[in-house]
């Protein structure tokens, strides 16, 4: 099986670290989300790191939160 781990950053408005997370944590494992900067009104930054069978849709539901940068993915066979 392969599976891939993701890496990249989320500039989010009008959302919070718990709603990411809570949106990603059943596509993947080992899930992190956390915080880089806080724009006030404008947006935030979140660093996100997971293990994914399918990474399409991870992306697919970040992009309804805003928009990803500096994207990483690397292939890992199991």
């Amino acid at each position: 099986m392969t599976r891939y781990y993701l890496d990249f950053i989320l500039s989010a408005k009008n959302t919070s670290q718990t709603v990411i997370k809570n949106a990603l944590l059943e596509f993947g494992r080992d899930l992190e989300v956390s915080s880089l900067e806080d724009g006030g009104d404008e947006s935030s930054e979140y660093k996100i790191n997971i293990n994914v069978e399918d990474p399409t849709i991870i992306f697919d539901t970040c992009g309804q939160f805003g928009r990803m940068k500096a994207i990483k993915i690397e292939e890992r066979k199991e």
